[in-house]
């Protein structure tokens, strides 16, 4: 089975967070909203439009490899998931 890298970009700081894994696109934007909805005190809670979330790569749990891509894909703007 692969599970997808993805991590979120700061628009302020121009830096990528450290990579997370999820199962899909659709769990890792509920993993983030998560924080969003239910941590007001998280910073994508509290600057919403500074971040988005990106696809990185994948890992293959059976092959133990990683690929990745030529850059990151945006997946969502974190400000969407507050709505």
């Amino acid at each position: 089975m692969s599970k997808v890298y993805y991590a979120v970009y700061d628009r302020k700081a121009e830096v990528y967070s450290q990579p997370f894994l999820e199962i899909k696109d659709g769990t890792a934007i509920r993993a983030v909203q998560d924080l969003v909805i239910n941590n007001k005190d998280h910073a994508f809670a509290k600057h919403p439009s500074d971040f988005s979330l990106h696809r990185l790569g994948e890992f293959d749990e059976t092959e133990g490899k990683i690929t990745g891509q030529d850059k990151p894909t945006k997946i969502i703007e974190i400000e969407t998931l507050g709505e």
